[in-house]
């Protein structure tokens, strides 16, 4: 057995094992299970088949000090092994995984997080080279959260539409066998160790990795392969591989309501897969608690609350008027996971111009909610090389301007903030407030001879320091003390962001 004895708060725990009996089904054959206490908590973790004769078990401390630990299994040389380590305080820059805080999010040392994603579906087996490029632009442009699939993915354009084909093939499969005669029993473990490192290669940089369990864009099998049990065992296999990292959250499908004709037609049903008994086995089985979302096409169905569902992804491109209704219908946060992309190919969810694409984002924040950015642009009839399933360099023009805007909602407390209706038209600006100690205004075109009025209307004079931004050339335009007695004007593509001061 082997372990190191020291791991700082919400970092990886890992227990090596080496098995001298040889198994027919390592992944099926051996139960393991190692017990994790000390005087704040106790959990339990489960132990996977990393490859050869090498079992391990990961564990994810919550609290600093000393722990001990229990080995159980039916395997003899693993039963009642038991040991100890210390768990230190954590570095800079680990705030531990993500939860949910009301309607927002918080990191667990209570920090709020604010959601700025993007995509890039099949990134982690591409080439170093484009594995690091694509590590480069997700930290070039402050994108915190990746919506990343655990299998492979093959896409084509429909109908005339043929004018890219995502269709690179991992050098190793998640299973043992070939495509489409896949032994879904069976994993292959270095296909699990690559996702592993470009998760590790992401919390390294703060990043949050949104995992997808399952997703329809297959040719290989897998989706339309698996039966129940072996998507469960799947399930579990991950849960005990990943639930360690701090920085997951659990996706349990991209367009789970998708389906295909035998035409080849495609159609929507909400019951592809069971994916209420998957969620609730991520709920009971995730010793860490990692956030649970699962996410529709934009003609199918938003899914039903769930208990499992610790915030809502949706895809439409409303991010504004239907944030607002979801997040008054479910309680919990609202994601807008996929609002159409900036791109330049024929499919109306991948031809968005930068302006849609900056704007969509701006309202679902102004609807106290958040989203994910994706590009899908396509330079030179190169075909495959697009970042929103690949990664790669993003070369779009609204990935700045988002960065610009997540720059200015971090020194806002966005967390505290909700719609003012007296200061939202609801078309050319937009606003939120905290009572009125501060004001967030978005204004997208201009409205000549109108303004915009803030604080009491009591007669009471409130002074604030009014921050102006151009959101689409990205800069500060000035900063002025101003009371609730000055209208502010209304012009395209300006932020203020008012602080109150005092009487």
């Amino acid at each position: 057995m082997k372990f190191i004895e020291s791991v700082e708060q919400w970092n990886i725990f890992e227990i090596e094992l080496q098995a001298s009996h040889t198994f027919n089904n390592p992944f099926k054959d051996v139960n393991l299970y190692g017990e994790f206490w000390n005087g704040k908590e106790s959990k339990q973790m489960r132990g996977f088949h990393d490859g050869g004769s090498t079992w391990k078990l990961r564990f994810m401390p919550e609290s600093q000090g000393e722990y001990r630990f229990r080995l159980y299994s039916d395997y003899g040389n693993f039963e009642g092994l038991e040991g100890s380590f210390v768990v230190a305080a954590p570095s800079p820059g680990n705030h531990g995984p993500i939860q949910v805080t009301g309607t927002h999010f918080s990191y667990a040392d209570g920090n709020p997080f604010f959601v700025m994603g993007t995509t890039a579906y099949a990134w982690t087996y591409l080439p170093e080279e484009n594995r690091l490029r694509t590590l480069d632009s997700f930290q070039k442009y402050g994108f915190n959260k990746i919506r990343m699939l655990v299998f492979p993915k093959y896409m084509r354009g429909r109908g005339e539409n043929k004018e890219f084909e995502i269709s690179y093939e991992p050098s190793v499969f998640p299973f043992e066998g070939e495509p489409n005669s896949f032994d879904f029993q069976r994993f292959c473990p270095g296909y699990f160790q690559n996702l592993e490192d470009r998760i590790m290669d992401l919390l390294k940089l703060g990043i949050e990795a949104d995992v997808i369990l399952f997703h329809p864009y297959d040719c290989w099998g897998i989706d339309a392969g698996m039966q129940q049990d072996d998507q469960l065992l799947y399930i579990n296999y991950l849960i005990a591989r990943l639930s360690a990292y701090r920085n997951v959250w659990w996706s349990l499908a991209n367009e789970f309501d998708v389906d295909k004709t035998p035409e080849g037609k495609t159609c929507v049903r909400m019951d592809r897969k069971d994916w209420d008994l998957f969620g609730a086995t991520i709920k009971a089985n995730d010793p860490h608690s990692h956030l649970i979302s699962i996410h529709n096409i934009p003609f199918g169905f938003i899914y039903p609350n769930r208990d499992w569902m610790t915030h809502v992804s949706y895809q439409h491109p409303d991010t504004y008027t239907l944030a607002l209704e979801l997040k008054n219908r479910y309680k919990k946060p609202i994601v807008n996971d996929e609002y159409q992309y900036e791109g330049n190919i024929k499919e109306e969810w991948g031809n968005n111009d930068s302006e849609t694409t900056v704007f969509r984002h701006w309202l679902s924040v102004m609807a106290g909610s958040y989203a994910t950015h994706g590009e899908v642009i396509q330079l030179n009839d190169n075909e495959q090389d697009l970042f929103w399933a690949y990664g790669g360099t993003l070369i779009g023009k609204s990935a700045p301007r988002l960065k610009f805007m997540k720059q200015i909602l971090e020194t806002c407390q966005f967390q505290y903030m909700e719609r003012d209706p007296l200061n939202t038209e609801g078309h050319h600006y937009f606003t939120l407030h905290r009572d009125m100690k501060e004001y967030l205004i978005f204004c997208r075109y201009d409205l000549p001879g109108k303004g915009l009025w803030c604080g009491p209307f009591d007669g009471t004079e409130l002074e604030y320091e009014a921050i102006t931004y151009d959101a689409w050339n990205c800069k500060e335009m000035g900063r002025e003390n101003v009371t609730n007695t000055r209208s502010l004007p209304i012009k395209a593509w300006t932020v203020y962001h008012l602080k109150y001061v005092g009487q």
